[in-house]
């Protein structure tokens, strides 16, 4: 089973979605294609939106290129 998932780096007003084999938990590390480059990514927020409204997504990640 996969997750579709809506992703939004650094809270920027373009966002993206990706596939998971599970929803990403807060302070988990994902890697992420970004222009043709993968980066490691630090998840920082999950809202799952229980309408769906949200541009068709159901679950929106934020994550962050700051891993500390």
């Amino acid at each position: 089973m996969t997750v579709n998932c809506r992703i939004s780096i650094d809270n920027r007003p373009e966002a993206t979605d990706a596939v998971f084999q599970a929803v990403p938990r807060i302070g988990e590390s994902v890697a992420l294609s970004i222009d043709g480059t993968t980066q490691d990514l630090r998840v920082s927020r999950v809202v799952h939106v229980t309408n769906g409204s949200l541009e068709g997504a159901a679950i929106v990640v934020e994550v962050t290129t700051n891993i500390l």
